[in-house]
């Protein structure tokens, strides 16, 4: 259990840019899918596994990718086992990451990312070995991850999750960006 709470611990020290988060005018319509895609945002199912934790199933470079939803994770990582089924490339130098305990070697990369349809690229992608989730998870049955979600991409996609209904509405085109390709 330490080593599934490191990987919270360890991507909070990743991503994290000290930038204060801007308010918006967020639409109240939990629930009502079509009050939040009229709002600008896409509706992603949530999966909620016996640990309580919760998976979405992106695209990772056109694969398919399941992705735990880390609130409280500065940083988007993908399992470096995965690096060959999502065709991912290291941009730059081995980094280093210190969390409780122990010490995790991290490699930025980037990808499409892509989810119901709507693709958009991330270069704010680290590859880390994250196996010992998917060895914690075995053990209560739960799904297997290819990667973490983390709050760098759920804040600048405007990330709302709607517990009762097990979703998450994203705003894909954040502050105008147009980093989507249709």
């Amino acid at each position: 259990m330490k080593q599934l709470s490191f990987i919270f611990f360890l991507t909070i020290m990743i991503g994290c840019t000290g930038q204060n988060v801007k308010e918006d005018n967020i639409p109240v319509a939990l629930g009502n899918d079509s009050a939040m895609v009229a709002n600008g945002y896409e509706v992603v199912e949530l999966h909620k596994m016996k640990t309580g934790h919760l998976t979405a199933s992106f695209q990772v470079n056109g694969k398919p990718c399941v992705f735990l939803i880390d609130t409280g994770g500065g940083g988007t990582l993908i399992d470096m086992s995965k690096k060959n089924k999502f065709g991912l490339e290291p941009l730059g130098k081995r980094e280093y990451a210190a969390g409780i305990g122990s010490v995790s070697s991290l490699i930025r990369t980037s990808a499409i990312l892509q989810v119901n349809g709507k693709e958009f690229k991330s270069d704010d992608l680290f590859m880390m070995d994250i196996s010992y989730l998917n060895t914690e998870f075995r053990k209560t049955k739960g799904r297997q991850v290819d990667g973490v979600l983390g709050t760098d991409f759920l804040e600048r996609h405007k990330a709302i999750i709607d517990y009762p209904h097990s979703k998450m509405y994203l705003n894909i085109e954040p502050d105008g960006e147009n980093q989507m390709h249709h």
